[in-house]
């Protein structure tokens, strides 16, 4: 038997005015989904499909214009203001860009120690004992402490923003393209990381991406989002080896493959045009525009979210429908 959802969203949407506009951007239009205790959910999508701002939500940097956001059964917007100061220590969030994270004007040692001093449950010789003990665990050499951001690289960055996160014992942590700015070796050693402070803390993660092959890596079940909205959602080796929305078989399709032209067996999906405005989304599914299958139903009708296999649930009329098989070949100068 499952255990309580640890973070539950239900029917959260989330707009944002637009001065001079009588039409709000709709960053978020209707999503929900369940995270369970040390599970890793991943959400994938294009700039601009407004998987960040649902991050945002999860940690209550955003709150939701409609619908729902529980922790743990209950909902952290009816807490008083001192109760959610307390909260938040359990939902932390590790962002895109590891320079802008971090207090120029500080020591990486004083970021990391930042919310330890906030809190005030330590002397300082503790919290500065803390500081080292995390440092040391995610691959920082404890000197480092003393120099300021400019002085370390990308990676080393990133790390001591890990060890920020993780200095109030979370639950949940939400990686906002945290390693999207990293060399991709560096970018392995800090998914592997991850991994491992995982296993050892017992923390649950939502990691957020554009890249479906780190996001694949690290998950257990994958959301794929365009235009505000869930496209797709399943088990990460279902959605893998059987994606059944034309959105989610064009971004595998995408996926670079390590072989010379001459070996590769399967064609790239090219989606034409642009992601459409959220001021405006398309009537129907918000894919139709871009979608090879799209015909008239899918402007008139609005796919309904329906399950099709175990935890596998997609919003699609021809869900299930290959479009990699029908997909014109890519030039050569497109693929090099």
């Amino acid at each position: 038997m499952q255990n309580q959802p640890l973070i539950e969203v239900k029917d959260v949407s989330v707009l944002f005015p637009v001065q001079g506009s009588r039409q709000p951007v709709r960053a978020v239009d209707g999503v929900s989904f369940t995270v369970q205790p040390r599970e890793t959910f991943g959400i994938i999508g294009e700039s601009g499909s407004g998987k960040s701002t649902l991050g945002r939500v999860i940690v209550c940097l955003q709150k939701p214009t409609a619908g729902t956001l529980e922790h743990a059964g209950r909902d952290p917007y009816k807490l008083g203001s001192a109760q959610m100061r307390k909260h938040r220590r359990d939902y932390q969030m590790v962002f895109q860009d590891p320079n802008a994270s971090l207090n120029p004007r500080m020591p990486v040692g004083a970021s990391i120690r930042e919310p330890l001093d906030i809190e005030g449950a330590m002397t300082r010789s503790q919290r500065d004992e803390r500081v080292m003990e995390l440092m040391a665990r995610v691959g920082l050499h404890t000197e480092l402490a003393y120099r300021y951001p400019h002085e370390l690289s990308g990676g080393q960055k990133q790390r001591a923003n890990i060890a920020r996160a993780l200095s109030c014992r979370p639950q949940t942590i939400v990686c906002d393209e945290a390693v999207a700015a990293l060399d991709v070796s560096i970018q392995a050693d800090v998914l592997n990381l991850l991994a491992e402070l995982q296993e050892e803390f017992g923390l649950t993660y939502v990691f957020v991406s554009h890249d479906l092959g780190v996001v694949s890596h690290i998950s257990d079940n994958i959301a794929v989002m365009y235009l505000g909205k869930f496209m797709e959602l399943g088990p990460a080796e279902t959605l893998m080896n059987n994606p059944m929305h034309p959105y989610t078989q064009a971004l595998l399709s995408a996926e670079p493959v390590p072989l010379p032209r001459s070996m590769r067996t399967t064609k790239r999906i090219i989606l034409e045009g642009e992601i459409p405005s959220p001021l405006n989304p398309p009537s129907g599914c918000r894919f139709r525009t871009r979608c090879p299958l799209a015909t008239e139903r899918c402007a008139a009708e609005t796919p309904a979210w329906e399950q099709h296999g175990p935890n596998h649930w997609v919003a699609c009329h021809y869900a299930g429908s290959s479009i990699v098989a029908d997909a014109p070949a890519v030039s050569q100068g497109a693929q090099s």
